[in-house]
C-alpha cells in the first residue's frame, strides 16, 4: 500500500528526531502505522495522535485533552499540536505505569514490542501485527527526509520553490534565533513553522499533480535544527529557485493583538527586483488571508509591507545576493509571512490547540499553495 502524505511526513520527522533508543525507531513507527491505519484514522489526521494515546495527566506538557468516540466507546484522548509533540509525547506516555520496565527490553524492536504489546493492546496477535509492518517502516525511514517532491510528468513546469520554516534547534546560528514566539497553549513557533511548511509543500505538490503541472519544493530544514540566515537564503541560489518563502509567527504580550502580515525586501535594503517581489508578496498574502478568513471570518489583515517596517527593519533572509539575484539578472522572488499572532487565545484555538486545528492549518496552507502556483504559472 502506498504511503499517504501524512505518513510520509511522520516518517520524515521521526527519522530526524534524536531519540534515546534509536534501535526502536522502526518498530515504534510500525506500531503507529498499525494504530492509525497508516495515518488515515481520524485521531491521526485531525489530532496527530498516531498511537491512539488516551489522555493522562502526565501528557499535559505534550498534548491537550479531547473527547473522542473510538470503536470501544467515548473517552478522552490526546490531541497533539505538532507531529514532534506526538513523538515526544509517545515516549513520555511509556514512562509511567503500567509500562514500567520497558527499558529492560530494548535490545531489539521485537523484544520491546513483545513486552509493551500485551499492555498496550490485549490482542494476542498485536506484537506480530506490528512486527509485520517493520520492513515497511524501515523503508519509510530510509527514504526520509524528503527534501523535495516532484509531481508526475506534465506539460507545465512551475520550477522550484524553496520554503523556509523559521527558527529551529536550541542555539542561535548565523543570526537565526532558535525560537521567538510561543503560543498560548505552550507550542513553540519553531515547531509550528515546520509543520505549516511541510503542509504547504505537500499541498503544492498535490495541487500541481491535479492540475497538469510539475513543481519541485525544497525545505531549508525538515528537522528541529537551526540554520544561519544567509544559509537559508542560499538554498534558493543552489536550487535555482523561482520563489523563496519564509514562514514565521508573531507573539506579543498583548493577547488581543492578531492578524497576518507579509513582508518583501525594501528598495532601501538593496532589493534588485522590487516590483516582482511586491507582486509575489501580494499574491502570497492574498492566499494567506483567503485561507485565514475561511477558518476565522474575523481574521485581521495587517497588510503587505516592506521589511523596513519589520522589527529588525531588515530581514536578512530576503537578501538578494544570497538568493542568487543580481542587478539585471534576478530570477527568484521572495517574501516573508508572519502568519498570525499565536499569543492570541482565539488564534491558538483555531490553529493550534482546538479540535479542528490541523484541518484549519491545512485549509490555510492550501490557499497559499494555490496563490503560489497561480503566480508561477
Amino acid at each position: 500500500m502506498a504511503a499517504n502524505e501524512l505518513l510520509l511526513r511522520l516518517a520524515e520527522i521521526y527519522a530526524g528526531e534524536n531519540i534515546r533508543h534509536p534501535q526502536l525507531r522502526a518498530v515504534t513507527l510500525a506500531q503507529w502505522m498499525l494504530e492509525s491505519g497508516r495515518a488515515t484514522s481520524k485521531l491521526a489526521t485531525q489530532y496527530y495522535n498516531f498511537g491512539g494515546l488516551k489522555w493522562r495527566k502526565e501528557m499535559a506538557p505534550f498534548a491537550t485533552r479531547i473527547s473522542y468516540q473510538a470503536h470501544d466507546g467515548k473517552d478522552y484522548y490526546c490531541k497533539f499540536a505538532t507531529i514532534e509533540n506526538f513523538i515526544n509525547g509517545y515516549w513520555a506516555f511509556l514512562n509511567r505505569p503500567p509500562y514500567s520496565g520497558w527499558e529492560e527490553h530494548i535490545d531489539s524492536g521485537e523484544d520491546f514490542i513483545r513486552f509493551i504489546g500485551p499492555i498496550y493492546t490485549p490482542k494476542p496477535s498485536y506484537a506480530n501485527d506490528v512486527l509485520a509492518l517493520v520492513p515497511d517502516a524501515e523503508g519509510l525511514l530510509t527514504a526520509a527526509p524528503r527534501m523535495q517532491l516532484a509531481a508526475a510528468a506534465a506539460p507545465v513546469n512551475l520550477g522550484t520553490v524553496v520554503i523556509d520554516p523559521g527558527h529551529g534547534g536550541t542555539t542561535k546560528v548565523g543570526g537565526s534565533s532558535p525560537n521567538n514566539a510561543t503560543s498560548v497553549s505552550g507550542v513553540k513557533e519553531k515547531k509550528l513553522t515546520l509543520d505549516f511548511s511541510m503542509i504547504l509543500r505537500d499541498e503544492l505538490v498535490r495541487q500541481a499533480s491535479e492540475n497538469g503541472q510539475t513543481i519541485k519544493v525544497v525545505l531549508t530544514r525538515t528537522t528541529d535544527v537551526n540554520i544561519g540566515i544567509a544559509a537559508r537564503a542560499r538554498v534558493a541560489k543552489t536550487e535555482h529557485a523561482k520563489a523563496f518563502l519564509c514562514i514565521h509567527f508573531n507573539g506579543v504580550s498583548n493577547k488581543n493583538v492578531s492578524g497576518a502580515e507579509t513582508y518583501f525586501r525594501a528598495e532601501v535594503n538593496g532589493n534588485v527586483n522590487l516590483e516582482d517581489d511586491m507582486h509575489f508578496a501580494e499574491a502570497v498574502h492574498a492566499g494567506l488571508m483567503a485561507g485565514m478568513e475561511a477558518v476565522n471570518p474575523t481574521a485581521k489583515d495587517r497588510g503587505v509591507k516592506p521589511d523596513t517596517e519589520s522589527g529588525p527593519k531588515r530581514l536578512g533572509v530576503l537578501n538578494d545576493a544570497d538568493l542568487g539575484n543580481t542587478p539585471g539578472h534576478a530570477t527568484c522572488v521572495s517574501a516573508y509571512i508572519e502568519a498570525e499572532f499565536i499569543s492570541n487565545p482565539k488564534v491558538d484555538k483555531i490553529l493550534i490547540s482546538g479540535p479542528d486545528a490541523v484541518a484549519n492549518r491545512t485549509k490555510v496552507m492550501a490557499s497559499v499553495a494555490t496563490a503560489i502556483r497561480r503566480f508561477l504559472a
